[in-house]
């Protein structure tokens, strides 16, 4: 069987990065001839970040030049729909014989096709929960053309996969399609607990240090809870210094600041006993994942996707900060219980594993085209 994988941008280094490379790593170790369309990207860096090294030596790479944009401020998004939409068509009139089309990028990036087609989706018309706190009619007014041409794409979708249960009721919310969850794959191999003699009373966050990862509620638990260290793993980049910069005024003593990508401050993330996720409405959360694989008891908000991931029985869910603060407390001064629920966590997390979405999603592949 003959599978085009298309994701045109490669080089974000994501968790739909993860989706697009374990699904090509599925096709080809598995029998059948797999193909990709996107932009040139970094190959070594791409498979060090992954840890999917070879992978793509397997694959037949279409690849076009990277997306340059001819005005590097306004109607951004447009030319990158246009630019990769028409690169996209160019290579397929050359290679048109594919049995199956698995689309894991946006839904704007599907192409016109009679080829019968899969999408992956994180989330629907991702741009209208954009700019928040920004003027709503203004932004309207500039997605409403895009927002019209994801509708239009949906068209051309024959089966739906969503990153969550909270995803899918989006889906069928804003384009009446019905899907079905498969949940991403997670690197839990990279991160696997090294057992208690190595844990510490210590609360993580990871991520991204950008105001909707809402790390200022982490600084406000953490002023809650004076007894317990906290920190925070992640990077951070020009556009978001000014928010990094309040965070630091902001956060008490007991914060720690750990500026670096999750894979190289491992060691940190295992001594960890607790970890906590402030952000709202996520689709998913493959942080949570981790750190669960970790050994790390996760108390998240109860918001979007991840009170699907932190069941009852291995975490806690969260409101407020005051709750949040409550959650940290008992489980500190209940070390039985905690080790019983980072046990539960372990477990829970080789459900998310990237064995288990290679599985599943080889087996949806498969089935589609019958």
């Amino acid at each position: 069987m003959k599978i085009l994988v298309v994701h045109p941008r490669l080089s974000v280094l994501g968790g739909a990065e993860q989706v697009a490379i374990h699904s090509l790593r599925a096709i080809v170790e598995n029998g059948h001839q797999g193909s990709l369309i996107s932009e040139r990207f970094d190959v070594a860096k791409l498979e060090d970040f992954l840890g999917c090294q070879g992978v793509l030596d397997k694959v037949d790479r279409l690849s076009f030049p990277a997306f340059n944009p001819l005005v590097s401020r306004g109607l951004l998004l447009y030319q990158q729909l246009y630019y990769f939409q028409k690169e996209t068509r160019r290579i397929l009139r050359e290679h048109r014989d594919f049995d199956l089309i698995l689309s894991t990028q946006d839904v704007g990036y599907v192409p016109s096709t009679n080829t019968r087609t899969i999408q992956y989706c994180y989330f629907p018309d991702y741009f209208a929960h954009m700019h928040e706190g920004q003027s709503s009619l203004w932004w309207n007014l500039y997605y409403s053309p895009a927002r019209s041409f994801y509708h239009e794409r949906v068209r051309h979708v024959n089966d739906f996969l969503s990153v969550s249960d909270y995803t899918g009721r989006f889906i069928r919310k804003v384009w009446g399609r019905e899907s079905t969850t498969l949940y991403p794959p997670c690197p839990i191999e990279q991160y696997k607990s090294s057992g208690e003699d190595s844990k510490e009373n210590l609360v993580i966050t990871i991520g991204r240090i950008v105001p909707e990862k809402r790390l200022h509620d982490f600084l406000e638990i953490a002023s809650g809870s004076p007894s317990f260290r906290f920190a925070i793993i992640g990077t951070v980049d020009d556009k978001n210094l000014q928010y990094y910069n309040s965070l630091k005024k902001k956060a008490s003593g007991n914060v720690s600041f750990i500026l670096s990508p999750l894979r190289r401050a491992k060691d940190v993330l295992r001594r960890g006993k607790v970890y906590v996720h402030c952000a709202r409405n996520e689709q998913f959360g493959i942080a949570i994942v981790e750190a669960m694989a970790a050994g790390c008891v996760p108390v998240v908000h109860e918001s979007g996707g991840p009170p699907e991931i932190v069941t009852r029985d291995v975490g806690f869910t969260w409101k407020n900060t005051d709750e949040a603060i409550s959650h940290i407390a008992n489980l500190f001064a209940h070390d039985r219980l905690r080790v019983e629920f980072s046990k539960r966590a372990l477990e829970r997390a080789t459900q998310f594993s990237s064995d288990a979405f290679e599985s599943k999603i080889l087996e949806t592949l498969e089935k589609s085209v019958g």
